[in-house]
């Protein structure tokens, strides 16, 4: 039988993140899904870890980092199977979970993406991720993010997006809303299997502008705008080693200490531009009359944070020139 899946674990300086991870992915039946390893240009051992602990994974090794957008877009331009996991580094995945999900995708050919429950690395049933939801600015957010699992979250739900950390994807459905609609290469020969692919670089799927950060959420708004389902599924597929919550000052992850740091960060700086141009490509009209007073107020409060930090004051400039080129991307 031919495998169904194809886990694309994207790895970037992570050898302290691999050594803990890559196990889990040893359970991983060899005839149901292939696991084909990412390097983003990674200057530490994490090659050499998977080389060593997942001697039979596909090895795909950038030479620069491309980001999390532009390093899936190459795992996807050799994806040869009809789903593909997109993973993090930091989790470690529960393959039972994972099987479930490939059986909801199996069933319904309108199922385009797909996610189940993550929970942190660090407590007991402790959620990372049921999925995630359109905040009223709309903005992605992950649903459970740092609650106690306590059945709240065991229903099949429509979703915004899935998580890249762990989501799975139908591979028809990601062509059909990829930005170039690039065709996929002939399958690779399995003498290929367990060693090193090439990949082209002109298939956009996660939006490789964005680099990082938002390109799950818009991806998600994508795919829910082109009519294919997006689902939570209620079963575990895995365990986040997360170094930041949400908790502290508005949930937002920190405390009041910590805000000085957080909007100096380039995860936040990158997060911002990202939002903008993901409104900028995906918003309708009807979304402008019903949520913009809520994404006035949100982008007022990234302002005046910005006027406390020049990086993050000057990705405002960046943001805005690159709407004209996200506008040209908007599905028709």
């Amino acid at each position: 039988m031919a495998p169904k899946l194809t886990i694309q674990l994207l790895g970037w300086n992570g050898a302290i993140h691999l050594q803990e991870t890559a196990p889990a992915l040893q359970e991983v039946p060899r005839d149901q899904a292939i696991v084909r390893y990412i390097d983003n240009g990674s200057e530490d051992a994490s090659l050499e870890i998977v080389q060593d602990l997942l001697p039979h994974a596909d090895i795909l090794r950038l030479e620069t980092n491309k980001g999390f957008a532009g390093a899936h877009n190459a795992g996807f331009a050799v994806c040869t199977t009809p789903y593909v996991l997109t993973l993090d580094q930091d989790i470690a995945v529960n393959w039972e979970g994972l099987e479930k999900l490939i059986h909801e995708l199996d069933k319904n050919p309108k199922l385009g993406a797909v996610q189940g429950k993550l929970y942190r690395k660090e407590g007991k049933k402790i959620l990372d991720s049921a999925g995630i939801v359109a905040t009223l600015a709309l903005n992605g957010k992950e649903r459970g993010s740092n609650e106690p699992d306590t059945g709240q979250y065991e229903i099949k739900t429509d979703l915004f997006a899935v998580t890249g950390g762990c989501g799975m994807y139908r591979m028809e459905a990601l062509r059909s809303v990829s930005h170039t609609h690039t065709v996929m290469p002939a399958p690779e020969p399995a003498s290929t299997r367990g060693s090193r692919v090439t990949a082209r670089d002109d298939a956009e799927v996660f939006d490789s502008d964005f680099f990082a950060y938002k390109e799950d959420v818009d991806l998600g708004w994508r795919l829910n705008k082109a009519g294919w389902a997006v689902q939570y599924i209620p079963v575990l597929v895995g365990y986040h080693a997360r170094t930041m919550g949400r908790r502290g000052l508005f949930n937002w992850g920190i405390g009041p200490k910590n805000i000085s740091e957080r909007i100096t960060n380039n995860r936040t700086r990158l997060s911002l531009r990202n939002y903008i141009w993901m409104l900028a490509k995906n918003m309708t009209f009807a979304d402008e009359l019903k949520y913009s007073v809520f994404i006035a107020i949100r982008l007022s409060i990234f302002f005046i944070l910005s006027l406390f930090s020049w990086n993050l004051f000057s990705v405002w400039k960046e943001a805005f020139a690159g709407i004209e080129k996200m506008h040209g991307k908007r599905s028709k």
